[in-house]
């Protein structure tokens, strides 16, 4: 049955949704705190998988564990056979023509409900559980699930505003662009790092109408079935997206194989990015498997720097280290990792830096005294400490310096804040991404700084996703602005992370991914395939043109 709709409804242009402050007292702190305190006395659930409904299955159950406390279960969920990623992708296609028909105002006022619904009802509930599953402190807890109400109530704004730009017309014709839904299935892929990813990858798809497949890492699927929970709450119809556990090998091999296949919206490690891309173009290459060109949408890694001058307020650059390294344990793509600066600056930055430092305490994220939580998993663990050997025994290191204090007990993979100082610009952690909190300081002469600093910035890391130019003087802003015209996709005058939706538009190049800008409308449009349509008023009766002379 084709459903109808005649009217054009006008969609509120939105605002970033309002900061809370969980002070000590304040009804937000008590209710969150009972949230926390709810999570760790409930029986852990038993999460399914979700194919047009909960499916149990006799494989391998999986525990989600909180990093900070690895001993205690938050859940276990059941995990995929190769028959269930064949029977998911039955399922959204199946679905894909009544959704397809769903007019568009409809849709969008789903995903407006889901928005509210986590902005009020589901707020408290959704930070303490990423306070939980991720360790995030209440502060980066909140700004996460924040972005992610961002996420779904402007991508709806900017759907609307998408769908109402069309092309000119005469009096003779009335042109129009249908902005269908892509023909196939879209596969999500988010990251162990903010639920605001976890929660737009597979909706900003499915809010331009096409059906997903989405496969949450495992780390955090806890807080995924809570986003889940509150888009079938809100209206999402059960059999348009399907969730995945388990294999990740398994499922994408199957899901990249498929002919139906139509994008991949993907934000994590750049090799696996790499991977899928070089699989994707095996397929179409080799076997012409897919029935359409396969798009890859991806947000991968970053290296992201701090370039200073002299006449920058130091204690302005501390902070901006401080709250770009270390918040949320250095595990964001934008987290700054590299800082460059003359030797006569360092001496003026090194002060309030380790006073700032030596002021964090780590551990358990519901002790509102802690400003750090615990890497996330075991792997990461391992990969802190590779590069904190590194950094003591290298010979071009010139000190180490690890401060705060750690208020926990065994049971977690707490990591001290690490500033590594160098006078080699070629030095290893400069270059490469850890996803850590580590912060490389490489010092340089104050002679011929800027033209040497410049240079260096826009030539030694791979990478373009975000990065901050520390000067007092706009003409020396413009000057780096301009030599680093290609070193960063968000480029800012302080921290290189906290990117707002509807603002500040994130995503980078080079190899940080594709540079969709999530959170703005240039990202939905890689969900649409254009179709133009044009109608003429008096058609002719004659092939002729007037000038034609004619016997």
């Amino acid at each position: 049955m084709t459903l109808m709709l005649n009217a054009l409804p006008q969609i509120r242009e939105p605002e970033n949704s309002p900061f809370i402050c969980f002070e000590k007292g304040s009804k937000e702190r008590t209710l969150l705190e009972q949230e926390i305190e709810n999570i760790r006395k409930s029986k852990p659930e038993i999460l399914p998988l979700w194919i047009g409904g909960p499916v149990t299955t006799k494989n391998e159950q999986r525990r989600c564990i909180p990093p900070h406390n690895y001993d205690r279960t938050l859940a276990t969920y059941h995990t995929v056979s190769e028959q269930h990623v064949t029977t998911a992708i039955k399922t959204v296609l199946k679905a894909k023509k009544r959704w397809m028909q769903l007019p568009w105002p409809y849709r969008l006022i789903i995903f407006q409900s889901a928005a509210r619904l986590l902005e009020t009802k589901y707020l408290c509930k959704m930070v303490a559980a990423v306070m939980e599953d991720y360790s995030k402190n209440p502060y980066e807890a909140l700004i996460d699930v924040q972005e992610l109400v961002d996420f779904w109530r402007f991508n709806s704004y900017y759907a609307a505003k998408l769908y109402a730009e069309q092309p000119k017309s005469n009096l003779d014709t009335s042109n129009m662009v249908d902005y269908r839904p892509l023909e196939g299935f879209v596969y999500a892929a988010p990251p162990n790092n903010f639920v605001a990813i976890e929660g737009n990858l597979p909706t900003a798809p499915l809010i331009m109408g096409n059906v997903v497949i989405a496969k949450p890492s495992s780390d955090v699927v806890y807080s995924f079935h809570l986003v889940l929970k509150i888009l079938l709450e809100a209206g999402l119809p059960p059999d348009v997206m399907a969730v995945l556990h388990g294999d990740s090998q398994m499922i994408s091999d199957i899901v990249l194989g498929n002919p139906m296949l139509s994008a991949v919206h993907f934000t994590g490690g750049t090799d696996t990015f790499r991977k899928m891309r070089w699989t994707i173009a095996q397929n179409e290459y080799n076997k012409r498997l897919y029935k359409g060109m396969v798009r890859t949408v991806g947000e991968t890694g970053g290296k992201d720097p701090i370039v200073v001058f002299d006449s920058h307020d130091p204690v302005a650059t501390a902070s901006a280290i401080v709250m770009g390294g270390f918040g949320a344990q250095g595990r964001k793509c934008s987290a700054t990792s590299r800082v460059y600066m003359t030797e006569d600056k360092w001496p003026e930055v090194q002060t309030p830096l380790l006073d700032f430092m030596r002021a964090i305490k780590i551990g358990d994220p519901a002790d509102f005294k802690n400003f750090m939580g615990s890497d996330i998993n075991e792997a990461a663990h391992k990969n802190y400490l590779r590069y904190v050997e590194y950094a003591y025994h290298c010979p071009s290191t010139e000190a180490v310096y690890t401060e705060g204090t750690l208020t926990a007990g065994s049971g977690g993979w707490f990591h001290k804040p690490m500033i590594v100082l160098t006078k080699d610009p070629h030095h290893k952690l400069m270059k490469e991404e850890m996803f850590e909190p580590i912060v490389t300081v490489c010092v340089l002469p104050r002679k011929n700084y800027k033209q040497q600093v410049l240079k260096l910035c826009d030539k030694t890391s791979e990478f373009g996703l975000t990065g901050a130019i520390h000067t007092s003087h706009m003409y020396e802003f413009c000057e780096a602005l301009e030599a680093l015209r290609y070193v960063a996709g968000n480029m800012y005058n302080h921290k290189t992370t906290g990117a707002m939706v509807g603002a500040q538009p994130f995503s980078g190049a080079r190899q940080s991914g594709t540079n969709s800008k999530v959170g703005w409308w240039p990202n939905l449009l890689q969900w649409t395939e254009l179709s133009t349509l044009g109608f003429t008023f008096n058609k002719p009766t004659d092939f002729a043109p007037s000038y034609l002379d004619r016997d």
